[in-house]
Protein backbone atom coordinates (compact mmCIF):
# COMPACT_ATOMS: atom_id res chain seq x y z
CA UNK A 1 0.00 0.00 0.00
CA UNK A 2 1.16 3.65 -0.61
CA UNK A 3 2.10 5.71 1.72
CA UNK A 4 2.31 8.93 0.05
CA UNK A 5 -0.49 11.16 0.03
CA UNK A 6 -1.39 14.10 -2.24
CA UNK A 7 0.01 17.05 -0.75
CA UNK A 8 -2.08 19.88 0.59
CA UNK A 9 -0.22 23.58 -0.24
CA UNK A 10 -0.05 26.45 0.69
CA UNK A 11 1.53 29.76 -0.65
CA UNK A 12 4.02 31.98 1.69
CA UNK A 13 1.95 34.95 1.44
CA UNK A 14 -1.47 33.47 1.95
CA UNK A 15 -3.09 34.19 5.21
CA UNK A 16 -2.72 32.51 8.71
CA UNK A 17 -7.23 32.39 8.21
CA UNK A 18 -6.88 30.49 4.64
CA UNK A 19 -4.62 27.91 6.11
CA UNK A 20 -6.99 27.33 9.03
CA UNK A 21 -9.65 27.05 6.97
CA UNK A 22 -7.85 24.52 4.77
CA UNK A 23 -6.71 22.62 7.76
CA UNK A 24 -10.02 21.87 9.34
CA UNK A 25 -12.05 21.56 5.79
CA UNK A 26 -9.61 19.36 4.58
CA UNK A 27 -8.84 17.52 8.00
CA UNK A 28 -5.16 17.53 7.77
CA UNK A 29 -2.85 18.64 10.43
CA UNK A 30 0.36 19.59 8.44
CA UNK A 31 0.82 21.41 5.35
CA UNK A 32 3.37 22.45 2.29
CA UNK A 33 4.30 25.81 2.04
CA UNK A 34 5.62 25.93 -1.51
CA UNK A 35 6.34 29.04 -4.33
CA UNK A 36 4.49 29.03 -7.83
CA UNK A 37 6.30 26.21 -9.15
CA UNK A 38 5.57 23.48 -6.75
CA UNK A 39 9.00 23.74 -4.83
CA UNK A 40 8.86 23.50 -1.34
CA UNK A 41 9.57 26.17 1.34
CA UNK A 42 8.62 25.05 4.33
CA UNK A 43 5.63 23.35 6.14
CA UNK A 44 3.13 24.85 8.48
CA UNK A 45 1.65 22.65 11.34
CA UNK A 46 -1.67 23.34 13.70
CA UNK A 47 1.09 23.70 16.30
CA UNK A 48 2.60 26.30 14.31
CA UNK A 49 -0.19 28.37 13.92
CA UNK A 50 -1.58 27.78 17.40
CA UNK A 51 1.88 29.33 18.45
CA UNK A 52 2.02 31.92 16.57
CA UNK A 53 -1.96 33.24 17.41
CA UNK A 54 -0.88 32.70 20.78
CA UNK A 55 1.89 35.55 20.46
CA UNK A 56 0.59 37.70 17.51
CA UNK A 57 -0.91 40.41 20.06
CA UNK A 58 -3.94 42.18 18.38
CA UNK A 59 -3.43 40.92 14.60
CA UNK A 60 -6.07 39.45 12.99
CA UNK A 61 -5.88 36.09 11.02
CA UNK A 62 -6.30 37.96 7.74
CA UNK A 63 -3.43 39.99 7.95
CA UNK A 64 -0.72 37.39 9.15
CA UNK A 65 1.36 35.79 5.99
CA UNK A 66 2.15 32.09 6.24
CA UNK A 67 5.47 33.15 6.19
CA UNK A 68 5.63 34.54 9.33
CA UNK A 69 4.41 30.89 10.74
CA UNK A 70 6.17 28.61 8.69
CA UNK A 71 8.87 26.37 9.64
CA UNK A 72 11.83 26.49 7.02
CA UNK A 73 13.44 22.94 8.04
CA UNK A 74 12.08 20.28 6.05
CA UNK A 75 12.92 17.27 4.63
CA UNK A 76 12.58 15.85 1.22
CA UNK A 77 12.20 11.82 -0.12
CA UNK A 78 11.90 10.59 -3.21
CA UNK A 79 9.27 8.70 -4.28
CA UNK A 80 10.55 4.88 -3.66
CA UNK A 81 11.05 5.76 0.19
CA UNK A 82 9.62 2.58 1.93
CA UNK A 83 7.36 2.63 4.85
CA UNK A 84 10.06 1.31 7.20
CA UNK A 85 12.82 4.13 6.03
CA UNK A 86 10.29 6.97 6.10
CA UNK A 87 9.08 5.74 9.44
CA UNK A 88 12.74 5.88 10.76
CA UNK A 89 13.67 9.46 9.28
CA UNK A 90 10.69 10.85 11.17
CA UNK A 91 11.76 9.28 14.62
CA UNK A 92 15.40 10.00 14.29
CA UNK A 93 14.43 13.53 12.92
CA UNK A 94 11.93 14.54 15.14
CA UNK A 95 10.06 15.57 11.57
CA UNK A 96 6.32 16.27 11.45
CA UNK A 97 5.85 15.43 7.85
CA UNK A 98 7.87 13.98 4.47
CA UNK A 99 7.82 16.07 1.42
CA UNK A 100 7.91 14.06 -1.22
CA UNK A 101 9.78 15.58 -4.53
CA UNK A 102 10.73 14.93 -7.91
CA UNK A 103 14.03 14.82 -9.51
CA UNK A 104 13.54 18.08 -10.31
CA UNK A 105 12.61 19.20 -6.76
CA UNK A 106 8.75 19.58 -7.32
CA UNK A 107 6.56 18.45 -4.68
CA UNK A 108 4.87 15.10 -5.69
CA UNK A 109 3.48 14.09 -2.16
CA UNK A 110 3.94 13.86 1.69
CA UNK A 111 3.83 11.49 4.11
CA UNK A 112 2.72 12.40 7.80
CA UNK A 113 2.34 10.04 11.10
CA UNK A 114 -1.05 9.04 10.11
CA UNK A 115 -0.28 7.49 6.79
CA UNK A 116 2.22 5.20 8.35
CA UNK A 117 -0.66 4.42 11.27
CA UNK A 118 -2.43 3.30 8.44
CA UNK A 119 0.49 0.74 7.22
CA UNK A 120 1.14 -0.73 10.27
CA UNK A 121 -2.46 -1.40 10.59
CA UNK A 122 -3.39 -2.87 7.85
CA UNK A 123 -0.31 -5.22 7.42
CA UNK A 124 1.29 -5.63 10.91
CA UNK A 125 -0.31 -7.63 14.04
CA UNK A 126 0.67 -10.02 16.48
CA UNK A 127 4.06 -8.20 17.23
CA UNK A 128 3.68 -5.46 20.00
CA UNK A 129 1.06 -4.82 22.71
CA UNK A 130 0.11 -1.53 23.56
CA UNK A 131 1.94 -1.32 27.25
CA UNK A 132 4.86 -1.39 24.58
CA UNK A 133 4.59 1.58 23.06
CA UNK A 134 2.26 3.58 25.06
CA UNK A 135 3.50 7.12 26.53
CA UNK A 136 3.44 6.27 30.45
CA UNK A 137 1.92 9.27 32.67
CA UNK A 138 -0.04 10.94 30.05
CA UNK A 139 -0.47 14.91 31.09
CA UNK A 140 -3.62 15.93 31.65
CA UNK A 141 -5.94 18.88 32.17
CA UNK A 142 -9.04 19.10 34.11
CA UNK A 143 -12.10 20.69 32.70
CA UNK A 144 -13.09 23.11 34.57
CA UNK A 145 -9.42 24.62 33.26
CA UNK A 146 -9.56 27.65 31.18
CA UNK A 147 -8.85 27.02 27.44
CA UNK A 148 -6.05 29.41 28.17
CA UNK A 149 -4.24 27.11 30.74
CA UNK A 150 -4.81 24.00 28.32
CA UNK A 151 -3.37 26.33 25.53
CA UNK A 152 -0.24 26.98 27.87
CA UNK A 153 0.32 23.20 28.59
CA UNK A 154 -0.02 21.78 24.97
CA UNK A 155 2.51 24.55 23.60
CA UNK A 156 5.17 24.18 26.37
CA UNK A 157 5.01 20.24 26.62
CA UNK A 158 4.75 20.45 22.47
CA UNK A 159 2.00 18.12 22.68
CA UNK A 160 -0.63 17.41 20.32
CA UNK A 161 -3.47 16.45 22.81
CA UNK A 162 -4.63 17.16 26.80
CA UNK A 163 -6.60 13.89 28.34
CA UNK A 164 -9.53 16.48 30.16
CA UNK A 165 -10.28 14.49 33.83
CA UNK A 166 -12.23 14.97 36.71
CA UNK A 167 -10.73 13.07 39.80
CA UNK A 168 -9.53 10.68 37.91
CA UNK A 169 -12.55 9.60 35.26
CA UNK A 170 -11.57 10.70 31.67
CA UNK A 171 -13.80 12.92 29.89
CA UNK A 172 -12.53 13.45 27.35
CA UNK A 173 -9.11 15.17 25.27
CA UNK A 174 -8.39 18.47 23.72
CA UNK A 175 -6.52 18.43 20.85
CA UNK A 176 -4.72 21.36 18.25
CA UNK A 177 -7.29 20.12 16.10
CA UNK A 178 -10.43 21.64 18.48
CA UNK A 179 -8.45 24.23 18.98
CA UNK A 180 -7.94 25.10 15.46
CA UNK A 181 -11.77 25.52 15.42
CA UNK A 182 -11.30 28.58 17.74
CA UNK A 183 -8.63 30.06 16.09
CA UNK A 184 -10.04 33.69 15.42
CA UNK A 185 -10.58 34.23 19.33
CA UNK A 186 -7.68 32.58 20.95
CA UNK A 187 -5.78 35.33 20.96
CA UNK A 188 -8.28 36.57 23.63
CA UNK A 189 -6.03 35.26 26.52
CA UNK A 190 -9.15 36.90 29.24
CA UNK A 191 -11.59 34.35 27.47
CA UNK A 192 -13.54 32.70 30.22
CA UNK A 193 -13.97 29.62 28.43
CA UNK A 194 -13.58 26.23 29.88
CA UNK A 195 -11.84 23.02 28.93
CA UNK A 196 -15.19 21.08 28.79
CA UNK A 197 -16.90 23.20 26.81
CA UNK A 198 -14.77 22.71 23.58
CA UNK A 199 -13.43 19.36 24.39
CA UNK A 200 -13.94 16.08 22.25
CA UNK A 201 -15.34 13.70 24.77
CA UNK A 202 -13.77 10.63 24.68
CA UNK A 203 -15.54 7.39 23.62
CA UNK A 204 -12.61 4.85 22.76
CA UNK A 205 -10.45 3.49 25.59
CA UNK A 206 -8.11 0.85 25.26
CA UNK A 207 -6.35 -2.00 27.83
CA UNK A 208 -2.20 -1.91 27.76
CA UNK A 209 -2.51 -5.54 26.93
CA UNK A 210 -4.45 -4.81 23.25
CA UNK A 211 -2.31 -5.49 20.19
CA UNK A 212 -0.94 -2.32 19.26
CA UNK A 213 -2.18 -3.54 15.48
CA UNK A 214 -6.14 -2.78 17.00
CA UNK A 215 -4.95 0.89 18.25
CA UNK A 216 -3.48 1.49 14.96
CA UNK A 217 -6.79 0.49 13.43
CA UNK A 218 -8.87 2.24 15.77
CA UNK A 219 -6.81 5.61 15.25
CA UNK A 220 -7.66 5.13 11.48
CA UNK A 221 -11.13 4.50 11.73
CA UNK A 222 -12.25 7.12 14.15
CA UNK A 223 -9.71 9.75 12.60
CA UNK A 224 -7.80 10.10 15.77
CA UNK A 225 -4.41 10.81 16.43
CA UNK A 226 -4.11 9.17 20.21
CA UNK A 227 -6.46 7.52 22.04
CA UNK A 228 -6.72 7.15 26.30
CA UNK A 229 -5.04 3.53 28.00
CA UNK A 230 -6.59 2.47 30.92
CA UNK A 231 -6.44 -0.51 33.47
CA UNK A 232 -9.34 -2.95 34.13
CA UNK A 233 -10.89 -0.68 36.69
CA UNK A 234 -11.01 2.40 34.69
CA UNK A 235 -7.73 3.53 35.87
CA UNK A 236 -5.76 6.10 33.87
CA UNK A 237 -2.37 4.15 32.63
CA UNK A 238 -1.24 5.73 29.41
CA UNK A 239 -1.92 7.32 25.84
CA UNK A 240 -1.06 6.03 22.94
CA UNK A 241 0.01 8.05 19.75
CA UNK A 242 0.61 7.88 15.93
CA UNK A 243 3.82 9.10 16.87
CA UNK A 244 4.39 6.00 19.08
CA UNK A 245 3.06 3.57 15.79
CA UNK A 246 5.42 5.08 13.93
CA UNK A 247 8.03 4.51 16.40
CA UNK A 248 6.89 0.79 16.78
CA UNK A 249 7.67 0.37 12.70
CA UNK A 250 11.25 1.17 13.62
CA UNK A 251 11.46 -2.42 15.44
CA UNK A 252 13.52 -5.05 14.10
CA UNK A 253 10.85 -7.23 14.15
CA UNK A 254 8.68 -5.48 12.00
CA UNK A 255 11.19 -5.79 9.33
CA UNK A 256 11.56 -9.62 9.79
CA UNK A 257 8.00 -9.63 10.16
CA UNK A 258 7.50 -8.07 6.80
CA UNK A 259 10.26 -10.23 4.92
CA UNK A 260 7.88 -13.14 6.25
CA UNK A 261 5.07 -11.95 4.66
CA UNK A 262 6.50 -11.53 1.43
CA UNK A 263 7.68 -14.62 1.46
CA UNK A 264 4.53 -16.46 2.24
CA UNK A 265 2.12 -14.25 0.69
CA UNK A 266 1.13 -12.03 -1.88
CA UNK A 267 0.65 -8.59 0.40
CA UNK A 268 3.02 -6.95 -1.77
Amino acid sequence: MSIIREPVIVRPHDSLLHTVKIMTMEYVPKLIVADENEIPLGSISQKDVLNFIYKMGDRELDSVYVSEAMKKDIITVNSSIEPLEASQIMIEKKAPLLIVISDTGKILGMIIKSDLAQYYATLIRGIHKVSEYMSKNPITVNKDSTLDEAIKIILEKNIGRLIVEDNGKILGTITTTDLLYLAPVLKFKDLKIKVKEVMTPTIVVMDENEDLNYAAKLMANRKVKGIPIVSANGELKGIVTTTDIVRALTDEKVRKYLLELKLYTSTF
